[in-house]
């Protein structure tokens, strides 16, 4: 017996499945709801149960893929993260090469700017001075991770010091 939680996951990876089907087939703009649900083999209600919009879905698969990687990640000590963040974080992204090339083809790059954003931009619980840090942060992660896309996601980035960028930006 499939329990509540499984069934609810089982549906947002279908609906997710079946997005990334037919983005490959079609522009993301021709797709409507009733065709992704039926391609998914749920109900409109399902759809609406668990997302708003079909750049919805990517964003939530997005934070899905993030944070898988974040929690291995993040068990590094201090020194390591700054030496190897942007390796880790481009190479996370290359694993996911094929949604990153779904995107630029439907120019919908702003769903990976709205996603590292959400990730480690300001939060409304921040003091103006960490949330202009945030800010900064976040649109540095998203310049570099765009420019990386833009060149082909193949060369090896130059060798950047996080510690440096957050102190610089600290410095403001």
């Amino acid at each position: 017996m499939v329990r509540k939680n499984e069934a609810h996951e089982i549906v947002v990876e279908s609906i997710t499945e079946a997005l990334l089907i037919l983005m490959k087939q079609k522009p993301l703009n021709e797709i409507n709801i009733s065709e992704l649900c039926n391609k998914a083999g749920v109900s409109r209600v399902s759809f609406y149960r668990n997302f708003t919009s079909l750049e919805d879905i990517l964003l939530k698969y997005l934070k899905k893929c993030t944070d898988e990687w974040w929690v291995e990640f993040s068990k590094k000590n201090e020194e390591e993260i700054q030496q190897t963040f942007w390796p880790a974080l481009l190479r996370q992204y290359k694993n996911h090469t094929e949604l990153i090339n779904l995107l630029k083809k439907n120019d919908v790059t702003y769903i990976l700017k709205e996603h590292i954003f959400s990730c480690c931009g300001p939060k409304p619980e921040h003091d103006e001075k960490s949330a202009y840090i945030c800010v900064c942060l976040a649109g540095l992660i998203y310049g570099f991770v765009y420019e990386w896309i833009k060149r082909g996601m193949n060369d090896k980035p130059p060798k950047i010091d996080i510690k440096k960028m957050i102190a610089l930006a600290d410095g403001i």
